[in-house]
């Protein structure tokens, strides 16, 4: 079940237990703020673009306002890592796990959808040669106007979209809304420590309503001491 490049590892705040990878391809802190984010409402349903390892249906599933939730990755090598996941918790009827390109995916529309994207585009940085590596932090499968662009069908009217983000790159993502009538309804930037400019935010995206949006405080990941903020200590109780 578990190969020797992997390790299971627990989630005791939803008691569950995670496959990874040992290096390389492993859920960071990104998608532990994303799933807090969220304001969900009683007898919905989520998708999870580019659902990775899994990490965010995980710590989602034991949320009673959610009545289904639907995984789609496309590599094959992590979906099936996903797959034994899934097997190993007993969660096949709760999390319905797709292993294929969101642009193929056709489905009824939900009334929430998350990703954590890849946040490079091809031209920046380095660009590892494991073909799942580079998915996972550079737009190789899919890019920012592809993710919103299909995000958009697969929403509800009304409907939610929640993204984490680099903040090098909120106007873009707000220019690439707007021609989709994707409106922004809450935004928070996210910042390593107190006195540095931020590098990620997440924002809220409403699906054909106009809405004020509302930038709510800051969220900072480390204390001046190095550690874990409060608020962040709290989201891995």
């Amino acid at each position: 079940m578990i190969r020797e490049d992997e390790t299971l590892e627990d989630l005791p705040s939803v008691n569950c237990k995670i496959i990874q990878k040992k290096s390389g391809f492993r859920f960071t802190v990104d998608s532990i703020l994303l799933v807090n984010f969220l304001k969900l409402k009683k007898n919905t349903d989520l998708l999870d673009i580019g659902t990775g390892t899994g990490i965010m249906p995980l710590l989602l599933s034991k949320k009673e306002e959610l009545s289904k939730i639907v995984a789609v990755e496309i590599e094959n090598e992590i979906a099936e890592m996903f797959g034994r996941t899934l097997e190993i918790n007993g969660l096949h009827e709760k999390i319905k796990l797709q292993n294929t390109d969101i642009r193929k995916f056709k489905h009824e529309a939900f009334d929430y959808i998350i990703s954590n994207p890849p946040y490079m585009k091809l031209n920046e940085g380095y660009i590892s040669p494991h073909d799942y590596r580079a998915g996972a932090r550079h737009e190789v499968n899919l890019n920012l106007k592809d993710l919103l662009v299909n995000a958009k069908k697969l929403l509800k009217n009304g409907g939610s979209l929640n993204l984490i983000y680099r903040t090098n790159r909120f106007m873009e993502l707000l220019d690439e809304a707007k021609t989709l009538n994707l409106n922004p309804k809450r935004v928070r930037f996210i910042y390593s420590k107190i006195n540095q400019n931020s590098d990620l935010f997440m924002i809220e995206l409403i699906k054909g309503f106009k809405c004020s949006c509302v930038v709510e405080e800051p969220l900072y990941i480390y204390d001046k001491y190095g550690e874990y903020t409060e608020e962040l200590k709290k989201y891995y109780e």
